[in-house]
């Protein structure tokens, strides 16, 4: 028999995208740099379109087991929790490449991975204030914030040096 805590304690464990969540330092760096390599497989696995529908759906789920993992285990904005990494950093690589060369594809990864970060990191602007929301809400909303933003500015970025971007394309 299956007990409601032991349910509830599994999907806590999914939110720190176990054993992801528990690197001893900068778990949330590694979270995104791990999930460039799955979001950049995902995107020319499914094409945009079916990606977009896929973060959404990445995105509610977020929402659900980070709320669970607060209450779980009362705690505000634990560190462990990166599922708001994947799904910032998921958005963030929206704004990669459509380009053929390699070259401009590991660049375009890279400046998504650095924007993110630099954005989640620094809080900037309206990303401080979504972070006070409360529970899962507040876990996963400065991320999705912080994503938009990294995506916003890579778009400029690429567009400034006449890249195609993906999400452009179809």
């Amino acid at each position: 028999m299956i007990k409601k805590g032991n349910v509830l304690i599994f999907l806590a464990r999914l939110a720190e995208v176990y054993p992801i969540g528990h690197v001893k330092k900068a778990p949330g760096t590694f979270a995104s740099f791990i999930s460039l390599f799955i979001g950049y497989y995902l995107i020319n696995l499914l094409g945009i379109f079916n990606f977009i529908i896929f973060l959404i759906i990445f995105s509610i789920i977020g929402f659900i087991i980070s709320e669970i993992h607060v209450r779980v285990f009362k705690q505000k904005d634990p560190k462990e929790v990166v599922i708001d990494e994947f799904t910032g950093q998921f958005i963030a690589l929206l704004a990669i490449t459509s380009s053929n060369n390699t070259n401009d594809i590991i660049l375009s990864i890279l400046l998504s991975f650095l924007l993110f970060r630099f954005f989640d990191i620094t809080k900037l602007g309206p990303i401080k204030k979504f972070e006070k929301l409360p529970g899962g809400i507040g876990i996963m909303a400065d991320d999705i914030v912080a994503g938009i933003c990294a995506f916003l500015v890579q778009c400029g970025i690429m567009t400034a040096f006449n890249q195609q971007l993906l999400i452009k394309v179809y």
